[in-house]
C-alpha cells in the first residue's frame, strides 16, 4: 500500500512540472534569450507581440534597426531570428 501511495504522490507532483507553458513564462525565456543575444549591441529592444502556434510560442521584439522573433518550445528551448528594418 505504501508503494502505491508513493507512486500516486510522485505522479501528482510531476504533473505540475509538465503543465503547459504560459504566455508570461514564454516571454521571460524570450527576454533572457534576446538579452543574451544582443548583449547591449542592439539598442533599446521592446516586446511587440506574443502568440502561440501549436506547441511553440512566437515572441516578437522590435529594436531601432532590427526586428527579432524568439521561438520558444514548450520544453524551454529557444531560437532567435532577426530581420533588418
Amino acid at each position: 500500500m505504501t508503494r502505491l501511495a508513493a507512486a500516486l504522490s510522485a505522479a501528482l507532483l510531476l504533473t505540475g512540472c509538465i503543465s503547459p507553458m504560459t504566455t508570461r513564462e514564454a516571454q521571460q525565456i524570450a527576454s533572457g534569450r534576446i538579452n543574451k543575444y544582443c548583449a547591449g549591441h542592439c539598442g533599446a529592444v521592446a516586446l511587440a507581440h506574443t502568440q502561440k502556434i501549436k506547441k511553440r510560442w512566437l515572441v516578437d521584439f522590435e529594436g531601432p534597426r532590427q526586428k527579432f522573433t524568439v521561438i520558444v518550445e514548450d520544453d524551454g528551448n529557444s531560437k532567435i531570428t532577426t530581420w533588418n528594418k
